[in-house]
């Protein structure tokens, strides 16, 4: 209390006070009720929540409010112990997913009423400095009480946000172990209401460049995640931060193919810094496990490329397959490196004439378009590329060996192009 108030609080005197209180708690009922229409008008959130939560919780908690103030008007309460009980009420209007922005225009809300009803009282009325004086106290009683009832919420949602983030790290390292799953995790995806008997698959979203990404990047993006991804309360995702990658394990029953795709392409436009990269659909926990390998070897073939769009195993099944039998260079050795030693001998365009070729789904006229050359002479580059690689681009088998050669790792079309481009600059 500051000293100016604390002065005018002491010249009202103890009588006058006591009268005031008496006549403020034998009003206390109506009060509450002007105070319940109020916050039924002006709040949202409190509209929105079940039957009888205005008119019990809201209405007892604003009576036992205004008790509280009357106490402290009277100076007959321990102002700290006093607020123990709005501090609670706090926590329990977080746990009943009241925002912490209605919660405050709550109390806002209940000054305003309170000092209405107090500043027409005959004791404010026929003395001005009675009245300057009490509203001076009701609004640092006011500001206490927000004070406490913010810091007590913010400190609750901390605490809850820690122990989820927490439970979904556990629980992703569980399953992406492949080992049996603990009672604990079960318990933590039977309150999610997730199933691991249903149908999932895995999305996983990694950094594209994590030395040019802040390091806190990852985490902010969980909001944009959990926003863009389907589900109910019968069928939510897990979402988790894990290191530096986020990991989805997103319940597809019911959920078809093209809808996945257009989530997981949604996700890789916003998150234009990161990789997206999604499994194959999986049943049971030890799915789980698979589901991640397959979405991790997505996301690394979709690092290499510059496509701002999701890629599923299934688009990188072949070249995922070449890689990990050690046949890379294999490939690479018939198909597309005696490409680029021509061009760079050569000064010509075969390498970049197949990635146009291969671009426009084999369409001649396209191709001859974008490389601003008659198709004929589309022709004569695909022979020539039949005569240096000793594939023929209008064999089915050798088509998908070119193909193939020319999106594998360390072959991407980038590669192309800053090969030969070093090769053009160099003579």
């Amino acid at each position: 209390m500051s000293d100016e108030v604390e002065a005018q609080m002491r010249g009202i005197s103890d009588s006058l006070m006591a009268e005031l209180a008496e006549r403020l708690s034998s009003q206390s009922a109506e009060i509450s009720e002007r105070l319940v229409a109020a916050y039924r008008s002006e709040i949202v959130d409190y509209r929105s929540l079940p039957e009888g939560f205005i008119d019990k919780d809201v209405a007892e908690m604003a009576r036992k409010n205004l008790l509280t103030l009357i106490a402290w008007l009277s100076r007959s309460v321990d102002e700290k112990r006093s607020l123990e009980e709005f501090r609670n009420s706090a926590v329990r209007r977080f746990r009943q997913g009241v925002s912490v922005q209605a919660l405050l225009h709550a109390y806002r809300v209940w000054g305003q009423v309170v000092w209405n009803e107090i500043s027409q009282q005959p004791e404010c009325q026929a003395s001005p400095s009675t009245g300057f004086a009490v509203a001076g106290e009701v609004m640092r009683y006011v500001n206490n009480v927000s004070l406490a009832v913010a810091n007590s919420y913010l400190e609750e949602s901390q605490d809850v946000i820690q122990d989820r983030q927490l439970a979904e790290r556990d629980a992703l390292e569980e399953l992406i172990s492949g080992l049996p799953i603990s009672a604990r995790v079960t318990s933590y995806l039977s309150r999610l209401g997730l199933s691991l008997s249903q149908k999932h698959c895995v999305v996983l979203v990694r950094r594209r460049h994590p030395t040019l990404v802040e390091p806190y990047s990852t985490r902010d993006s969980l909001a944009t995640v959990r926003r863009l991804l389907p589900g109910s309360s019968q069928n939510r995702p897990l979402v988790g931060l894990r290191e530096e990658e986020i990991v989805v394990i997103l319940p597809v029953d019911g959920v078809i193919g093209p809808a996945i795709r257009e989530v997981a392409n949604d996700l890789a436009v916003e998150l234009d810094r990161f990789v997206v990269g999604v499994s194959r659909v999986h049943q049971g926990e030890e799915g789980v496990s698979i589901a991640y390998r397959e979405a991790a070897d997505a996301t690394r073939v979709a690092d290499s490329d510059s496509g701002n769009r999701a890629y599923f195993y299934t688009d990188v099944l072949l070249r995922t397959v070449i890689e990990k039998s050690g046949l890379s260079e294999t490939v690479l050795s018939e198909t597309i490196t005696p490409l680029i030693d021509y061009d760079e001998k050569h000064r010509s365009d075969l390498a970049q004439t197949l990635k146009t070729y291969i671009a426009h789904r084999f369409n001649l006229t396209r191709t001859a378009e974008e490389l601003n050359v008659r198709p004929n002479t589309v022709k004569y580059r695909l022979e020539r590329i039949r005569e240096v690689s000793g594939r023929d681009p209008n064999q089915p088998d050798d088509l998908i060996l070119l193909a193939l050669g020319a999106t594998i790792e360390g072959a991407s079309f980038e590669a192309f192009d800053s090969k030969i481009n070093a090769a053009t600059i160099a003579t």
